[in-house]
């Protein structure tokens, strides 16, 4: 619904184009999502290309789309009151300079209309000075009042500056355009600019006023001081969004928004460019919602009043260069990327015509069965002699902040006083996360249903426990049976090592390190105890060897 007040006169230029605005066409958006839908691609793998092909066909009202290829910048130039608050480093009469310079071709719009085939139509509405230049002669007035100290322009002077850009927006469409571009020129404009957007999306001015073209941080935040005392003094109302634009805003930006709005009365996009164009196209949907759907912006820009703008409008930015010259450099830039939208919307075969599968037709493929992705265990073998700090090292390994399984592979014995002190200081340097387990069946500990690592200490202490228990220390010579029964206890403890998922040290004497009674139970121990390392490092990730303290991984 269209927000004008009752000084606009119904039959006024404005009034009548207001009145002839449609959003977008239903019917065309629904056939541009359809057919997207149906492109040999993945469903929104182009990202914004698809979005804006699909509102290129709501603007237009049509599927395939126009492709746009007759550009028209249409560039408005003014001077502002505000200036005189010293906001801008740069001096007043280079805004004339630079509508002279743009004209000759000689300026940035300049060059890239060139390059991208565009007509740059210049229209001076409201510079301080007139100039001698082959441009469009449409000034309201030569320059705006200071808003700082009160309404920059009339109400009937901001209708009269709208009604310039819709002319021009009308002309441009009755002479063969079909895409319409906005450009300005005027030194301090950000100023007015950052007003308007404060006004219609609620921040403040400090969250929206830029640097401009080149204010260092003294004048950035004297800027924003003069933004807020121009709000203060003519409280705007962003629901009388004409009025508003008198008050804070600019000739070129009132321009700017009439253009926009011509735009969309007439059915073709309108490309904005910057800040400047950011509160034109706010004050535009300000006075006809419906405008939005026929605006598309261009870049992300360096001023924050961008951002702001693009994120009131729900408008995605589709370049993000740095930019920060105006001009309608960055709208233009964008042109292509609307073009290739279109090609894209009109010309990628669908599914059908190449004979490709379309998965959102026959279903997705099926996964396989669910494959383990965890990390595998890791197992180690720390050998070493007595005291050769073996047990600390693997110790270190380990995490001492969260919970680990210890298995003490010993038998408490309280008649050895010795023994049980070895066994006190182990448990006190242990963390409180650790859990003891004390037991010599270790396979059952690696097997279990439990993820924690598990630091066996150690296999030459098993080893002698298991002797023990298959009666290998009394059978008589000749007699295998014990062999058998400590070959079937070792290979469960290696199975058992090989199977188990979860990460595990394993402590063991070296017994080539170490002074072993060179008696009939010493030399048992010794063999067995080394063919028990040896099977245990087959199956062992790393095997570590300590030697006074220092490790060395051998494997």
């Amino acid at each position: 619904m269209a927000r004008l007040s009752e000084s606009v006169s119904a039959e006024s230029l404005l009034a009548r184009t207001v009145r002839g605005i449609r959003g977008a066409d239903a019917k065309a958006l629904e056939a541009a999502r359809a057919r997207q839908q149906v492109l040999t691609k993945p469903e929104g793998s182009l990202g914004l290309l698809e979005d804006l092909s699909i509102r290129l066909a709501g603007m237009y009202g049509q599927v395939p789309v126009p492709v746009p290829s007759h550009p028209v910048v249409g560039l408005f130039a003014g001077d502002h009151g505000v200036w005189a608050q010293g906001v801008s480093p740069d001096p007043q009469e280079i805004t004339t300079q630079q509508m002279v310079n743009m004209a000759a071709g000689g300026a940035a719009i300049s060059v890239l209309s060139r390059q991208m085939g565009a007509q740059l139509w210049i229209t001076d509405v409201g510079a301080l000075h007139e100039v001698d230049a082959p441009i469009r002669q449409r000034c309201v007035r030569r320059g705006t009042d200071d808003i700082s100290q009160g309404p920059a322009m009339s109400t009937d002077e901001a209708v009269q500056a709208l009604e310039v850009g819709i002319e021009t927006g009308l002309e441009a469409v009755e002479g063969g355009a079909d895409i319409l571009v906005t450009g300005e020129m005027g030194i301090a404009n950000t100023t007015p600019a950052s007003a308007l957007i404060s006004v219609f999306t609620g921040c403040s001015p400090a969250e929206v006023t830029g640097k401009g073209a080149g204010s260092d941080d003294r004048r950035h935040q004297h800027k924003i001081g003069v933004v807020s005392r121009a709000l203060q003094v003519n409280q705007p109302d962003a629901d009388h969004p004409v009025e508003a634009l008198a008050k804070v805003g600019g000739f070129e930006h009132a321009a700017m928004a009439g253009y926009i709005l011509a735009a969309a009365s007439r059915r073709v996009p309108v490309l904005i460019d910057g800040v400047i164009a950011c509160s034109a196209a706010l004050t535009a949907t300000a006075i006809c919602p419906e405008v939005r759907d026929f605006i598309i912006t261009s870049h992300a820009g360096a001023e924050p009043g961008i951002t702001a703008s693009t994120s009131a409008l729900g408008l995605p930015a589709l370049l993000d260069l740095g930019m920060r010259l105006g001009e309608g450099s960055g709208a233009i830039l964008t042109l292509p990327i609307v073009q290739a939208s279109a090609h894209i919307l009109n010309e990628m075969a669908t599914f059908e015509d190449a004979d490709v599968t379309d998965i959102k037709v026959t279903g997705e493929t099926d996964l396989p069965d669910a494959l383990d992705t965890s990390a595998p265990p890791c197992r180690v073998l720390v050998l070493g002699g007595a005291r050769s700090g073996k047990s600390t090292f693997a110790e270190s390994r380990l995490p001492h902040g969260s919970r680990v399984t210890y298995v003490a592979t010993s038998e408490r014995n309280p008649d050895d006083a010795e023994w049980e002190e070895r066994i006190r200081l182990h448990r006190t340097r242990r963390p409180a996360t650790w859990q003891t387990v004390e037991t010599k069946d270790i396979a059952s500990v690696l097997l279990a249903d439990d993820d924690s690592p598990v630091l066996v200490d150690c296999l030459g202490v098993w080893i002698t426990r298991i002797l023990d228990e298959v009666g290998a220390w009394t059978a008589d010579p000749g007699d295998g049976t014990w062999q058998k029964s400590l070959r079937s206890r070792v290979d469960e403890l290696t199975d058992a090592i090989r199977r188990t998922r979860r990460d595990v040290i394993l402590v063991s004497n070296e017994v080539g390190m170490g002074v072993v009674p060179d008696t009939p139970a010493g030399r048992l121990f010794r063999d067995e105890l080394g063919r028990l390392n040896a099977a245990v490092g087959q199956v062992c990730d790393e095997v570590w060897m300590c030697v006074a303290g220092v490790p060395k991984r051998w494997a």
